[in-house]
């Protein structure tokens, strides 16, 4: 009998799973609390993206969900980010399930912080799939092996509205969904914060991030008093043994998705579309003039999937929790990603 598995939200992110987890041979069924929008997947997104329709998807209305009576394998909640705390809640107390992933950013802005503390030890995790990609994965162990070396890291997570409203080619502009407010979940620290989530799960190697000095830049764009987001953030953290600055926006056109970790006569970078179907770790030595390029071959379907295998790999015996969050950002920004929910205040 195949796995069952539950997804809310027929949208972009939606898709992604959908299509990630047929190709791993779940029993998929997709809801959304808009009819329009399951068409939409059905009859547009879908068939836009991979060609055509899959008739083993099913799609179920919103409230007859609930009244289903199977335990699914993994829940995923891919709705916009303000929904993500209360549909969590539903699905706890009324559905069977085995994992939970909750798509990033986790919740918009810092509210219902407080719900969080009581799941702490429960199965959930948050969705930051380039984090557990084979290429940051080898990014991770070569910097282990020369962990004394190195004193600066720099990540940049920059791309412009283009690529993301191609993805949402059912919105007018940024300000037609949360993307364009900063309080829904929008803007592009949170709508970015995968960026984010690698700079700290690499900080965290290096340094107790509590104890590190912290500033930050953030430019707004607002269109009226009740609707802004963040164009473009910068932020800081200092130590005395290092160093860490986080770049990112909503401007950049082409995009730019790179970490760079820099050490004593040594730098070594992970590129994110290093060339068409492929991202990079490239390692430097100045000393030797030697430059050491791997690629990893990848598309966007690739990427859902290993984020799947890994959070299937993931259970009491080998968890290991890959970060411990700086409680001077908001919580917003970053939480437990691929582990047991660390929330930030």
């Amino acid at each position: 009998m195949k796995k069952k598995i539950l997804i809310f939200g027929a949208g972009s992110i939606g898709n992604h799973f959908t299509k990630a987890f047929s190709i791993l041979g779940y029993e998929v069924y997709i809801t959304d609390i808009d009819l329009k929008a399951l068409a939409r997947m059905k009859n547009e997104i879908y068939p836009k993206r991979y060609g055509k329709w899959d008739s083993r998807i099913k799609q179920i209305g919103y409230n007859e969900v609930f009244k289903l009576d199977f335990k699914f394998e993994i829940i995923l909640i891919g709705t916009p980010p303000e929904t993500h705390i209360y549909l969590f809640k539903k699905i706890d107390n009324e559905l069977k399930f085995k994992k939970i992933l909750i798509e990033k950013p986790l919740s918009s802005y810092n509210k219902n912080y407080n719900l969080l503390k009581k799941y702490n030890n429960q199965n959930i995790f948050c969705g930051y799939n380039h984090s557990v990609s084979k290429s940051v994965i080898y990014l991770l162990k070569i910097i282990e092996k020369y962990k004394k070396n190195f004193y600066f890291l720099e990540v940049n997570w920059r791309e412009g509205w283009t690529g993301i409203l191609n993805a949402h080619f059912w919105l007018k502009n940024e300000f037609d969904s949360y993307l364009g407010n900063i309080r829904r979940g929008g803007g592009a620290l949170q709508e970015h914060s995968h960026g984010l989530h690698l700079l700290l799960m690499i900080l965290g190697k290096f340094i107790n991030t509590k104890k590190t000095n912290f500033s930050s830049f953030i430019k707004f764009n607002i269109k009226n008093k009740k609707l802004k987001y963040d164009s473009f953030s910068q932020l800081q953290f200092n130590s005395k043994k290092f160093s860490a600055i986080y770049t990112t926006d909503l401007i950049s056109n082409p995009s730019n998705k790179t970490i760079e970790i820099f050490g004593n006569m040594m730098k070594f970078s992970w590129i994110h579309n290093y060339k068409k179907g492929y991202d990079a770790v490239i390692q430097e030595f100045f000393s030797t003039n030697k430059k050491i390029i791997k690629l990893f071959k990848k598309n966007r379907s690739s990427e859902f999937v290993s984020e799947i295998v890994y959070l299937n790999s993931v259970n009491k015996k080998n968890y290991n929790k890959l970060i411990k969050i700086n409680k001077k950002i908001p919580a917003a920004f970053a939480t437990g990603i691929f582990s047991k929910l660390s929330v930030i205040s």
